[in-house]
Parts: C-alpha cells; sequence; structure tokens
C-alpha cells in the first residue's frame, strides 16, 4: 500500500486500511465504488453518501463538502454529480481504504476516511484485455485497455461503456419504467522516461452519463401537506405512497434525460534526485457538468421539482519531498494548493404556494418557478509534514501535521427570471479559516508476524456558505468547518505459519462542530421560515473493527469482517420547527451509522480440467439505521443482510464470469428525508433490487 506516500505493507502501516488488488477486485466481480461497501468495516457507500464509522456527506451537492476524501492516481477528487459512486474498477491496479481522520497526508474533507484509488501504469510492451457482459434489466458492458510503446515512451488506452436499457422502478404515472443508465469512459495515459531518474506521466478521462433521475417515494403521513391538503398520502409507517418501494410517482417530463459529463487530467512527475530522496509533483484538474431535472415530491402532482444545472472545476498542486534514508528518519514533507468553482442556476417548481395565500388554490395546481443562482469558490493552500523515527528495532514513532489555510466565497442571485436577471437578490460574501491537524503514532513491532499501534490524528470539514439559500439573510451566512479527532488502538498479526491474518482496531473519535441541516425563522421567506446549514452539535463516534483471512486448506478460505459503532450526540441544540428557540436533540441518533456491520466470505478455488475454477459466497449484515438526520420512523432501516454469489472459471487467457448481488432482494432505503421536520412531506429512495451478469475476459 502507498497511503503514507511510501510503500509499505499493509500489516506494517499503523491505521485502519483495507487494500484490494486488480486480481482481488476481477475475482469478487467488484463492478463500481458501491460493490466495496460489503467488504470494509463499519462502511456504507450509497449514490448519494460515502460514509465510514457513521460519517459521511451531511448535504450532497450545492456546495456541501463530504466526509471521505476520494483520491484518484494520487489527485484528490470531488464529485458533485450524480455519478459518484458508478465509476467503474475496470482498470484499477489498486484501491486502499483508509478508516479515521486523515488530515495530515490526505487534507481537508477527509474527516471519516480516504478512498484511495491507483489505476495500473502503461507497461510499454504490447498487450491487453478486453471483457464483454450481459446482465438482467437489458445490461450491457463492455471494458478494453490496449497497452503499446517502449519501456522508454509507453502509451496505454482504456475503456469502458455500460448501458442498462431497463430500470428497476416503475413510474406509476405513466406506466414506463424507471432508473436506466448509460456510462462511457475513455482513459488516454502516458508515460515517459526523461532520464534514468525523473520519469512523467500524463492521465486524461473523460467520463460521460446519461440517466433516469434518482426518484424519491413519497412517506408522508396523515399530518403532513402533503396528506392533509393534496391526499397524497402514505398507507403506513415506511410505506411509499405507491405502496411498493420499487413503484414510484415521477411526473416531471425531463426524468428521464439526467447527465453527467466530466473531464479529468492529471500530471505527475517522479523524480528521483538521489539514491535517498525522491521529488514528486502533482497536477490534477477536473470539469465536471450536471443536468438534472428531479421530481422530490414523489406524488403524481407537480409540488416540488428543481432543475439543476451544475458545474464544477477544480485544480490541484502537490510537491512533495520523501526521503529514503538509511538511518532511523525517514520523512515526507510538502505543499499544496487547491482552487475550485461550483456554479449552480437552480429553477425550483413549486405547487404549494397556495398553502400561504400566494396564489388561489386551484386544481390543476398553479406552479410557480423560482430562479437561484449560487456561484461558489475555494481557494486553498496548506504545508504538511510526516516523520517515522525508529526508536528501536521494535519500536516506531510518527509525527505529522498539516496546516490549512482556506478561503470561501459565495455570489447570490435571484430574480423573477433565470440568471443574469438579479434584480432581487445579488449577495457576495466570503470567509478565511486556518487549521492545524496534527497525527502522533506508536507502533510496536513485538515480532516478525505481530504488531501493535497506538495513533491520535485529527481531520478537517471545510467551512462555507449555503447553497440552499432561500434570501439574501441565508445566502450570506456561513457555517464554522468541523473537526473529527481520533484516539486508536490497533493489533495487525499473522498466526499459524500466515495461514491466518487478523487485524483489529478500537477508536474513539470526537465530533466538534457538526454540520446539520436546520431551520431557522426568516421574515424574508414566504413560509416565515428557512433551511440553512449551521454547526448546532458534538458527537462521539466509538468502535471495534476486525479482519479475519484465513486459508482453511489448499482450495477454501474463509473471510470475515466486523464492524461495532456505538454513535451519540454529546451536545446537540437547534431549531429545526422555525420557532425561534432551539431544544435539545440530543437523544437522537447520528444517520447512516449501524451499530453493527459484518460479512462473511466463504471461497472454494479448484482445478478444474485445464483451467481454475473459482466459487464465493458472501452475506452482508447491516444494522438497523436512520436515514434521516430527525430519526423520522418512517425512513428507518431495519437489519439487512445482503447475500451474493459469484463464480469464475479462467483457463489460460480467459476468464468467465457470473455474479449475483442482494439475492434476498433486501429493499432498505439508501437516502432518507424529512422536509421542514417532517410537515410538509418525507422522501426516500430505495437500494437496488437484485441483479445478475455475466462476462467474458480475454486478455492478449
Amino acid at each position: 500500500v502507498t497511503s503514507e506516500r511510501q510503500a509499505s505493507s499493509i500489516q506494517d502501516t499503523a491505521l485502519s486500511i483495507t487494500a484490494f488488488d486488480s486480481s482481488l477486485i476481477e475475482s469478487l466481480n467488484l463492478r463500481n465504488q458501491e460493490d466495496l461497501q460489503n467488504y470494509i468495516p463499519a462502511t456504507t457507500i450509497q449514490p448519494y453518501d460515502i460514509s465510514i464509522r457513521g460519517i459521511g456527506r451531511m448535504f450532497r451537492a450545492l456546495g456541501g463538502d463530504p466526509g471521505v476524501g476520494t483520491y484518484v492516481d494520487g489527485a484528490y477528487s470531488v464529485d458533485f454529480g450524480i455519478a459518484s459512486t458508478d465509476n467503474g474498477l475496470y482498470d484499477i491496479e489498486r484501491i486502499e481504504i483508509l478508516r479515521g481522520p486523515q488530515g495530515t497526508l490526505f487534507g481537508r474533507n477527509t474527516v471519516a476516511g480516504v478512498i484511495n484509488l491507483t489505476r495500473t501504469r502503461p507497461t510499454g510492451e504490447t498487450g491487453g484485455k478486453i471483457r464483454v457482459g450481459y446482465g438482467d434489466y437489458d445490461t450491457s458492458v463492455v471494458d478494453g485497455l490496449f497497452n503499446f510503446g517502449t519501456p522508454e515512451v509507453a502509451f496505454k488506452i482504456s475503456g469502458t461503456h455500460r448501458e442498462q436499457k431497463e430500470g428497476y422502478l416503475t413510474n406509476l404515472v405513466n406506466g414506463e419504467d424507471l432508473g436506466r443508465e448509460e456510462y462511457t469512459q475513455i482513459t488516454i495515459n502516458s508515460l515517459f522516461k526523461v532520464s534514468e531518474n525523473i520519469e512523467v506521466e500524463v492521465t486524461l478521462t473523460d467520463e460521460k452519463q446519461d440517466q433516469d433521475a434518482h426518484t424519491s417515494l413519497n412517506l408522508g403521513g396523515a399530518t403532513t401537506w402533503w396528506c392533509a391538503v393534496y391526499g397524497q398520502c402514505s398507507p403506513g409507517l415506511g410505506v411509499p405512497q405507491s405502496g411498493d418501494r420499487y413503484k414510484v410517482y415521477n411526473n416531471e417530463p425531463n426524468a428521464r434525460n439526467a447527465s453527467f459529463e466530466s473531464f479529468t487530467g492529471i500530471l505527475e512527475v517522479r523524480w528521483d534526485l538521489s539514491q535517498n530522496y525522491r521529488l514528486d509533483y502533482i497536477l490534477g484538474r477536473k470539469t465536471t457538468d450536471e443536468e438534472v431535472d428531479q421530481d422530490w415530491d414523489g406524488t403524481p402532482l407537480t409540488l416540488y421539482h428543481t432543475t439543476r444545472d451544475a458545474e464544477y472545476e477544480q485544480l490541484s498542486h502537490e510537491l512533495r519531498l520523501t526521503s529514503e534514508l538509511d538511518g532511523s528518519f525517514n520523512y515526507v514533507v510538502g505543499l499544496y494548493k487547491w482552487d475550485s468553482e461550483y456554479t449552480i442556476p437552480m429553477e425550483s417548481r413549486i405547487g404549494f404556494f397556495d398553502l400561504f395565500g400566494a396564489v388561489p388554490t386551484q386544481d390543476p395546481l398553479i406552479v410557480v418557478p423560482l430562479y437561484n443562482y449560487t456561484h461558489q469558490e475555494t481557494d486553498s493552500m496548506a504545508v504538511f509534514f510526516e516523520g517515522d523515527y525508529d526508536i528501536n528495532d521494535q519500536i516506531t514513532l510518527t509525527l505529522g501535521g498539516r496546516y490549512i489555510d482556506e478561503e470561501k466565497s459565495s455570489n447570490a442571485c435571484q430574480g423573477p427570471g433565470p440568471y443574469p436577471d438579479c434584480s432581487q437578490i445579488n449577495t457576495y460574501a466570503d470567509k478565511t479559516w486556518t487549521k492545524f491537524t496534527p497525527k502522533v503514532a506508536v507502533s510496536y513491532q513485538s515480532n516478525e508476524n505481530l504488531m501493535y499501534y497506538l495513533s491520535y490524528s485529527q481531520g478537517y470539514r471545510s467551512g462555507g456558505f449555503n447553497g440552499r439559500w432561500g434570501n439574501e439573510f441565508s445566502a450570506v451566512r456561513p457555517y464554522k468547518p468541523e473537526t473529527v479527532t481520533n484516539i486508536e488502538l490497533g493489533v495487525k498479526s499473522e498466526l499459524m505459519n500466515n495461514r491466518v491474518r487478523l487485524n483489529m482496531a478500537v477508536f474513539d473519535m470526537q465530533y466538534d462542530d457538526k454540520q446539520f441541516d436546520v431551520d431557522i425563522p426568516d421574515t424574508l421567506a414566504a413560509i416565515g421560515r428557512a433551511t440553512v446549514t449551521d454547526n448546532v452539535a458534538e458527537a462521539s463516534f466509538k468502535g471495534i473493527e476486525l479482519e479475519l483471512y484465513a486459508i482453511i486448506s489448499q482450495n477454501f478460505s474463509v473471510d470475515l469482517n466486523v464492524g461495532y459503532l456505538d454513535a451519540s450526540y454529546d451536545e446537540f441544540f437547534a431549531d429545526f420547527t422555525g420557532s425561534g428557540t432551539a431544544a435539545d436533540f440530543t437523544y437522537l441518533e447520528p444517520l447512516r451509522a449501524p451499530d453493527l456491520t459484518w460479512t462473511l466470505g466463504l471461497t472454494y478455488e479448484w482445478e478444474a480440467g485445464q483451467g481454475l475454477a473459482y466459487v464465493r459466497a458472501s452475506a452482508h449484515h447491516i444494522g438497523e439505521h436512520h436515514t434521516s438526520q430527525l430519526n423520522s420512523p418512517t425512513t428507518f432501516n431495519k437489519e439487512q443482510t445482503l447475500v451474493d454469489l459469484s463464480m469464475n472459471y479462467e483457463i489460460n487467457n480467459t476468464v468467465f464470469a457470473f455474479f449475483a448481488k442482494n439475492i434476498t432482494e433486501e429493499d432498505g432505503f439508501t437516502v432518507g428525508y424529512d422536509v421542514f421536520a417532517g410537515a410538509a412531506w418525507s422522501y426516500a429512495m430505495a437500494r437496488k433490487p437484485r441483479t445478475w451478469g455475466i462476462s467474458i475476459t480475454q486478455s492478449f
């Protein structure tokens, strides 16, 4: 693994980390980032959020920063778009998932952890592979990569095309299916040996995804506006209006026209200054363009729809010096520069203004459009250091820190017409924050196969300005950064002549200035209240993680990972009703923080004829948890166990594969939200049902 910015064994790395190499990715039939959650303790990965140890993105898009940092080939990558967890894993050499705050080496927005993906490098030899596959919902997949060139000038071209022509949802408004998608990725990778000590790598990636917009389920009960005024009611607690989580109401004319485009360029220069020092420079640039018209009300009426055509751009520079000295002390020191821009002209189409006398109550509804334009910029600078000092042959002390200086600005514009009409609101605000995030760790190598470590680390999530503003007051009101401090005790061991690997970590994370979406009184708003982001809570996340891999026989192996999480609020005072008085909500439970997760996998391999056969069955358990920050019982997830099966047969350079996921069709919610504390309505989105697929991979 390379998550400490230099290569080391996973068993010698003093932090909680799970890693997958390319062969494991292929044998497990991992198709996208969502598939990873089954193999990582205390982790959930959904289309709208990646959460580790109960910490993820509080509010997605509209300027909100993630809690888990994603790095691709060493460059930090933010995805505000609808394709954030659908990225293919075909051309991946290694995936490393780091759990707990990673503020020293990885910086901002890593309060929960890091997903670090490394793609394969050009080999300089002619060759490659191609995979074709087919699955249910009329899904076809074509992946390929081709290497060519010389050891001095090497090239690689890779690509993925995945198309799901049938959706797994039925739209009761028109009888059509929903949930279709088409994803295409093309990557060109070049590697140049400039000299014996210098190599330059350039990677260009173009992605495009066309899909049906994610569709909400209306779960509002008898007391909600949707039910009491418009007759759009849930028939029971946790039951959508349709009575079935895979049957929806979506009357948005453009529901099938959601798209996400992204272009990424990464330049990496690796320079061996001498036998003892290496200099790395990484430039990363990414642009995204998202278009989506979404029906949020989940009813056959137009009560609340939005058009969000967002554009995003980021540019990062990292300069890093790494030592490889023969002595007892080695270190990494670096500089980091980050700039980003986020623009979203949003149209909200609201059909419930008649509730407040804005228009007469009529049938059909009079839909009132509101136009908001938001442009936000981030300018961040950081200097970081981490060093390892071998006190003796068994004990190593690690010290590190990162100092961040960050400025954010926001321009908000509103008028009776779309942008550039700013006749009603035209505001500008900026704010600067600084933060130092330290790390201290001690590891003790008891013997060749047993290592203990104790660590203290901090992570930092950026503050900012509300993208979900309603007027000038909420548009210029900043919220502060968050800090997560983690104390962790771990043990890593290999037993029984390396037939058993057992790793365990006990952690205690303190969450300060936790950001929340809350309601505040707002006399300028049409309904007298506004939803804003504010720092209203302190929380504790304590737990135990265990990872076990055992080779039972030459053919049979067992893997088990278990995550136990005790998540609670230490302090939580907020106003969710717009009453003007903050109430005590300390009794609530953090969302997406199941107390127990585990995965048990059984793998059997054997020689079959002239080839090698592989069968794996696994069960992934997710304990009960809330998907709504207000713990609404309407969007509560009961215990779920997802069962997967995969089979491979490899002969010469050909691999035949079959997989089936979520065989028992667990239909839990992946997203849940109570609008205006549930007064208006509650909505949720359901997990994908059972899926299966077959594929053939040919290497040459």
